[in-house]
């Protein structure tokens, strides 16, 4: 915890209304040494005090004390990040100490919770004891949604929540957590385009229908993603999935604007066709998976591009993680080479040439990507 900076406040306030130390003393009723050995810090004031000091100087307790209960969106980040490369260098349960002193200092900036939620849910398979950091998240999410009323945080917060409980094997509480059936879209954001227009503001017009639709193709590339998963079983509806996502994934350049989804795809289609045994197929997509790699620039991040034009600020200001993937470069590399080579569906390839060589060459290019 950082120490208070109570004596440089009191010095600073003393001075801004006039004061000598002996009237603050005269003031509180205390003796002018005392107040000498505060501006000094060598001691500090009796609990009591501290109200009738705050309302001398016409401030609150915290900002008298130099304490802050809320970060901001810059220094929440900052710790995130500096966690996340802790994580993946050290052991899991050393960082978590430290991690649960920022929580116990910061308990009621819910922007925190909710960042440290999302760390937790995104590097808990590392930890000795996964369902303990799991059920950790699952309180500090449920301790967001008392606390908070910012709704866009409070549905962060939701997700996060439903996350580990699907993690955790318990869909009913999923269900209570979110809903049982997929919300209505009212489309507000045409309304929102429209009023603009009416303001003559064609700007912003621009950006709002341009993130409404940014938003949206993530959303649908992403539902057939999981949609793949459980249609294996009907080749031709499960074809006729890969073909259009992947039209759809180069026509409006994913790789560009959402690397991971573009990977995402590759893989999922790969399982698919294990499932069928279609080892040929599977093959192909995982070459194709092991091109997109290739295309990689860490640190990893969603933006816009010619066409989204205006989506890149939306993203700054709106998405509370920012730009970048949650998780450090080394913590994804190791998770895409594990993903080919411990996923117990490809056991079938891993005497192929052509498997071997995928994760040969992926290897390679996560080594030279390191030392550059």
């Amino acid at each position: 915890m950082e120490e208070f900076r109570f004596s440089d406040n009191v010095t600073f306030m003393r001075k801004k209304f006039g004061m000598t130390q002996g009237d603050v003393a005269t003031y509180i009723g205390i003796s002018a040494a005392a107040v000498s050995k505060w501006e000094q810090g060598l001691s500090y004031p009796d609990l009591t005090l501290l109200p009738k000091l705050a309302s001398l100087f016409d401030t609150t307790i915290d900002e008298l004390l130099g304490y802050e209960p809320q970060l901001t969106a810059d220094r929440i980040m900052k710790i995130y990040q500096n966690f996340s490369k802790r994580f993946s260098k050290e052991s899991f349960e050393i960082v978590q100490k430290d991690v649960e002193n920022i929580i116990k200092e910061y308990y009621s900036c819910c922007p925190l919770l909710v960042r440290i939620s999302q760390l937790y849910l995104n590097h808990y398979v590392y930890s000795q004891n996964p369902q303990m950091v799991l059920n950790r998240i699952v309180e500090l999410c449920e301790r967001v949604d008392i606390l908070s009323d910012d709704h866009k945080l409070i549905q962060e917060a939701q997700i996060i929540h439903a996350s580990a409980l699907l993690i955790m094997d318990r869909p009913q509480e999923l269900l209570k957590c979110v809903g049982y059936e997929v919300p209505i879209q009212f489309g507000v954001e045409k309304l929102i385009a429209r009023a603009y227009a009416m303001l003559k503001d064609n700007d912003k017009v621009t950006e709002t229908l341009q993130t409404s639709t940014f938003q949206h193709l993530f959303i649908m590339i992403s539902s057939e993603i999981e949609f793949l998963k459980y249609t294996p079983d009907n080749q031709n509806l499960f074809d006729q999935m890969v073909n259009r996502i992947e039209k759809v994934i180069d026509i409006y350049n994913i790789e560009k604007l959402n690397i991971h989804l573009k990977l995402s795809f590759y893989y999922q289609a790969s399982l698919g066709y294990m499932k069928q045994h279609r080892h040929t197929d599977a093959l192909c997509m995982l070459e194709r998976f092991y091109h997109t790699c290739k295309n990689i620039s860490f640190p990893m991040k969603i933006c816009g591009d010619d066409y989204f034009y205006t989506v890149d600020n939306w993203i700054e200001q709106n998405i509370n993680a920012g730009p970048y993937a949650p998780r450090n470069e080394q913590a994804i590399k190791d998770d895409l080479l594990n993903m080919l080579q411990k996923e117990p569906i490809f056991v079938p390839l891993h005497e192929d040439s052509k498997f071997k060589l995928i994760v040969k060459n992926l290897q390679r290019i996560f080594q030279s990507k390191r030392e550059n």
